[in-house]
């Protein structure tokens, strides 16, 4: 197991194997990617991490955001608040990648009265910049978070975890673990205060997650840019933790993707089963258009984002 500091040292010694569960989009939008020891070249691919911007530009950033501030539920003004503390922590600008995760925890908390507490276990697949993970724990809407992503990804996951906790609270509250004896273990660790715990898997290790108890897992548009396999295994991952305890799922992906190498990737191909208890389903409203500085002010996303909420059988 390593933990705080140590993670990130490690995912950086390996962070040139190829990694089992990359698509060619990853391949791709990894293609640049370089670790300086100090920060990150050739981030592309998983949302925006521009630096704060300016009088004029915040303003109007603002402005532009204030549709999508509209959709926000009853614990949004919370999130809101908290996700421009997190961001500000990490010099980043509290851009629409950002309030998107706001706007998604609002409506979690909307349709799963109850469920999200500091007695929850959240499993977040395929985070960007750590940005849900830390929403789950600065708003005690989970006490532990699972964090599993590609090894480049989930560098820079932790990475962004550590500017927002500092680097005594992330050297005590997150782990990094390789095989269920590490998972055991950090599983038994108790949540740090305030800051909770993070577990975080590589990609690779993905069937740990039928080990963990998890209450709710999220995936927003990552699953698309996986292939179908890939997707598949998650879903039987996921099948395994509902054969132990209720488990929902919260998966928000584009319709239909096209991958670089011609894969096609559909939502409605996703292994769901007939089993499954829907109780959301429809286009995610913050996830239809986004904005740009120059007209048009907004213009839609590459085809129609779906979210779905459900109750997973374990069959």
């Amino acid at each position: 197991m390593h933990s705080g500091q140590a993670a990130i040292d490690y995912l950086a010694s390996v962070v040139g194997k190829t990694d089992s569960a990359t698509s060619s989009h990853w391949h791709k939008y990894h293609s640049s990617f370089l670790f300086t020891g100090s920060g990150f070249e050739g981030l592309q691919g998983f949302g925006g991490c521009s630096k704060p911007r300016g009088i004029i530009l915040s303003a109007t950033e603002r402005l532009l955001q204030s549709r999508f501030r509209k959709m926000g539920g009853t614990k949004f003004a919370l999130l809101d608040q908290l996700a421009y503390e997190i961001t500000n922590k990490q010099n980043r600008a509290y851009d629409l990648d950002v309030l998107r995760q706001s706007l998604t925890l609002s409506y979690l908390h909307d349709h799963t009265v109850g469920l999200l507490s500091e007695k929850s276990t959240g499993v977040v697949i395929g985070d960007g910049f750590g940005s849900m993970t830390s929403l789950l724990i600065a708003s005690r809407s989970a006490g532990r978070v699972v964090l599993i992503n590609l090894t480049k990804t989930l560098m820079v996951d932790l990475w962004f975890l550590k500017l927002w906790m500092g680097d005594q609270v992330f050297d005590t509250s997150v782990d990094l673990v390789t095989n269920s004896e590490e998972l055991s273990t950090a599983l038994g660790k108790p949540a740090g205060e305030g800051f909770g715990r993070v577990i975080a898997i590589q990609a690779m290790d993905h069937q740990l997650l039928r080990e963990c108890p998890a209450n709710l897992v999220v995936n927003i548009a990552s699953m698309q840019e996986m292939d179908p396999p890939v997707i598949a295994a998650y879903f039987d991952d996921l099948r395994s933790i509902a054969g132990h305890q209720k488990l929902m799922f919260y998966c928000c992906n584009r319709e239909v993707k096209y991958l670089p190498d011609g894969t096609i990737t559909r939502f409605s191909d996703y292994p769901w089963a007939a089993g499954d208890e829907i109780l959301a389903d429809e286009l995610c409203p913050w996830h239809q258009q986004y904005y740009s500085f120059k007209p048009p002010f907004f213009r839609p996303y590459d085809g129609p984002h779906r979210h779905r909420l459900a109750v997973m059988t374990n069959h």
